[in-house]
C-alpha cells in the first residue's frame, strides 16, 4: 500500500510541475504588433469565409465610420455585401501590410482586397481596449 501511495504522489508531482511549466510558457508576452497582426488575420479569414460574426468580433463597440456610422452600420453594410455576392471568391492580400503602433492606437495598411465588387485597399485603425486590440476605424479606397 505504501508503494502505491508513493507512486501516486510522484505522478501527481510530475503532473503539477508540467502544468506549472506549461503555464509559464503560455504567459509569454506578445508585442502589440503581434497582437494586432493576429487580429488582422482573424479579420481576413472571417472576410474570406463571409462570417459576419467573425468579422464583427474584431470590431470595437466604439467603432466609427464616416459612411456606416457605428458597429451596427458596419455589420449591415457587410451583410448586404454578402447578400449580393460581393464577398464571393474574396482574396485578401496581407503581404505588403505594415503595422504601426503609437501608444494605445495602431494602424494597419495596406490590406489589398479583391472580390466580385472589384478591388480596394483598406486601412484598419485598432485601439487597445483593456489589453484587446479592436478595430475602431476603417478606411477603404475605391468602394
Amino acid at each position: 500500500m505504501k508503494k502505491h501511495f508513493s507512486l501516486l504522489t510522484v505522478a501527481m508531482v510530475v503532473v503539477c510541475m508540467s502544468l506549472i511549466v506549461f503555464g509559464c510558457q503560455t504567459a509569454k508576452k506578445v508585442s502589440p504588433e503581434e497582437a494586432v497582426t493576429a487580429q488582422v488575420n482573424k479579420f481576413a479569414e472571417a472576410m474570406k469565409a463571409k462570417n459576419i460574426d467573425g468579422i464583427m468580433a474584431v470590431f470595437s463597440e466604439k467603432f466609427e465610420h464616416y459612411e456606416w456610422g457605428d458597429k451596427a452600420g458596419a455589420r449591415e453594410f457587410l451583410q448586404q455585401a454578402v447578400d449580393v455576392g460581393y464577398l464571393d471568391g474574396l482574396e485578401v492580400d496581407l503581404s505588403k501590410m505594415q503595422v504601426k503602433v503609437d501608444g494605445a492606437t495602431a494602424t494597419v495598411y495596406p490590406i489589398d482586397i479583391r472580390g466580385n465588387f472589384g478591388s480596394t485597399t483598406v486601412e484598419l485603425v485598432f485601439t487597445n481596449e483593456n489589453g484587446n486590440w479592436l478595430v475602431t476605424g476603417l478606411d477603404a479606397s475605391d468602394i
